[in-house]
């Protein structure tokens, strides 16, 4: 069973190289008839053209063979979509919900769970096989949450909560894009879906749900270095502007203007899909967040080399 989103798309893709084969023979039959009628083989003015009955039927009947295919495919598309199985997927009950909050510019994510909230950022995790909902809520302007090869379009309009319904049939990650004009960064407002097999998304959401684990001491002397990195990264991430915004569970961080941190080595990238999340990625971003994503409420920290270093080690050991 194919989601509507996947059937949908095969139908736009066949009748896309439809389209395309056309384009070539008319194309073509223009570039012939310039070069066949060209002034340099004619006496004088061409006549019209009178009397080609089979030339008539001919671009009357392939347009109509034409649009007959393509509305056979057409109904083929809208009664696999309103199959009983894809009727299961789109109107039964969803096996989970997820509360998906935009703002500029970026996307936060709330799992429900033992009466609270798991909450996570920019990077969307659902179970494979299984119908998702998603209720839309807006911080600050309206947004639009599109990952086209799962769901269609829904907008997110403050005061407001919209839902839309996501299905994968299958593991793999899928890109989206916030699809409404919110500002400079619009861009920048990425989705990232992963889709995952129900045991693995279970795992995930497990650890989501984990505060972070203080590091501990080893003996060797590298990783006694590493330690000292982390202990001091943690220092600097709760003693300076960054606890103001962010939250990392298991510290005092508990700002909530900015993406939840606890988490946040695991994920994929960095700033809802403006960099990769490495450490010369992440060390760049804070150093400098305006240079990647101007406007962006994140406001510049001044740190000294050796706390942003040790910052990088402790923020990427969060997975």
């Amino acid at each position: 069973m194919r989601p509507p989103a996947e059937a949908i798309a095969s139908l736009g893709w066949v009748v896309g190289a439809i389209a395309f084969v056309i384009l070539i023979g008319v194309e073509a039959a223009l570039v012939w008839t310039a070069w066949r009628y060209r002034a340099s083989r004619l006496s004088g003015p061409p006549g019209q053209l009178e009397g080609m009955t089979r030339l008539e039927i001919a671009w009357t009947a392939i347009p109509i063979v034409i649009l007959a295919v393509v509305f056979v495919l057409m109904v083929g598309t809208m009664r696999e979509i309103s199959s009983s199985a894809v009727a299961a997927v789109t109107s039964g009950p969803a096996a989970l919900r997820v509360r998906a909050i935009g703002w500029q510019w970026w996307w936060e994510f709330r799992y429900p769970r033992d009466g609270g909230e798991t909450v996570t950022a920019n990077e969307l995790h659902i179970p494979v096989g299984a119908p998702v909902d998603l209720e839309l809520e807006s911080h600050d302007v309206i947004h639009s949450f599109w990952v086209p090869e799962l769901a269609g379009k829904m907008d997110l309009i403050p005061g407001r909560t919209n839902r839309l319904r996501l299905y994968a049939a299958h593991a793999g990650t899928y890109a989206g894009q916030c699809s409404e004009f919110c500002g400079v960064e619009h861009a920048w407002m990425r989705i990232t879906v992963v889709a995952d097999e129900p045991a693995e998304f279970a795992r995930w959401l497990e650890l989501q749900a984990a505060p972070r684990t203080p590091p501990a001491p080893v003996s060797p002397p590298s990783g006694e270095r590493i330690f000292t990195a982390l202990a001091q990264g943690e220092r600097v991430f709760t003693s300076s502007v960054c606890s103001s915004c962010h939250t990392i569970r298991g510290t005092p961080a508990a700002g909530l203007a900015g993406p939840d941190l606890t988490h946040v080595g695991a994920r994929r990238t960095l700033a809802a899909g403006a960099l990769a999340n490495d450490a010369a990625s992440l060390r760049a971003w804070i150093a400098d967040p305006q240079r990647y994503k101007p406007g962006a409420l994140m406001p510049r920290v001044p740190l000294s080399d050796a706390d942003l270093d040790a910052l990088v080690v402790y923020l990427g050991s969060l997975r």
